[in-house]
Formats: structure tokens, C-alpha cells, sequence
């Protein structure tokens, strides 16, 4: 009986634990549409689907786990960024960015700038594909 129960909770336990993963990613892709739609970011770009940019999701696997990630980003909406996407897009994830040139966001204060960035970041990119 005690390992019938203990089966039993060990059972409930991980197949809990991908509606919790799942109810995080959206809850990211709540917050980033919040503030993205707030400075006018989604006018260029969506979480998932191409608009005049990249989405989101591919520059979240672009940027995951490199150096500095945060830090160019950041860099990206307060300073500008010029064909950034033009070349990678199309190569390595088939999306050709309709906008050569993203504006630098000087309404975005630094740190709604650092948090976007961190939230992109954060999104599940295993379902992203690279071309070979």
C-alpha cells in the first residue's frame, strides 16, 4: 500500500510538472506582449510569428546562453540596430525581416529594456528551427 501511494504522488508530481512549465511560458509571453505592445514593439515584432521583423522566440534562441546576451540586446533597443536580421534570418531560420533598420527606443526606460530583453530570453525555443 505505501508503495502504491508513494507511486501515486510520484506520478502526480511529474506529470504536474510540464502544465506548471507551460503555465510559465505563458505567463512570459503575457508580460512580454504587456510591455511590448506598451512601447510599441509589437508593431515590428510577435512572440511567435514573423511581422516586420523577427519574432521574438528566434531571438530568444539566437541570444540564449551567450555572453553579454542581456547586455547587446538592451544595447539593440536603446541604441539601434541596422541589418542585424538580414543575413541569419533567412539562413539559419528561414525568416527574412521585412525592416532593415529598428529605430533606437528612446522612450524605453533601461531597466523596461533589460526586463523585455530577460523575459525573451526566458521563452522556449525547443520547438525553434534552425536550418541545416
Amino acid at each position: 500500500m505505501k508503495k502504491l501511494v508513494a507511486g501515486l504522488i510520484g506520478l502526480s508530481v511529474l506529470t504536474s510538472i510540464p502544465a506548471t512549465a507551460g503555465d510559465n511560458q505563458q505567463e512570459i509571453e503575457r508580460k512580454i506582449r504587456e510591455i511590448a505592445d506598451k512601447y510599441g514593439c509589437s508593431t515590428c515584432h510577435d512572440i511567435d510569428q514573423p511581422k516586420n521583423s523577427v519574432p521574438f522566440r528566434i531571438i530568444a534562441k539566437e541570444y540564449q546562453g551567450k555572453p553579454n546576451a542581456v547586455e547587446n540586446l538592451v544595447k539593440s533597443i536603446k541604441g539601434a540596430s541596422f541589418a542585424k536580421w538580414q543575413k541569419i534570418g533567412p539562413e539559419k531560420y528561414g525568416v527574412k525581416p521585412r525592416a532593415i533598420y529598428m529605430p533606437r527606443q528612446r522612450s524605453i526606460p533601461e531597466e523596461e529594456a533589460k526586463k523585455i530583453v530577460e523575459l525573451i530570453l526566458s521563452l522556449d525555443t525547443s520547438k525553434v528551427q534552425v536550418k541545416k
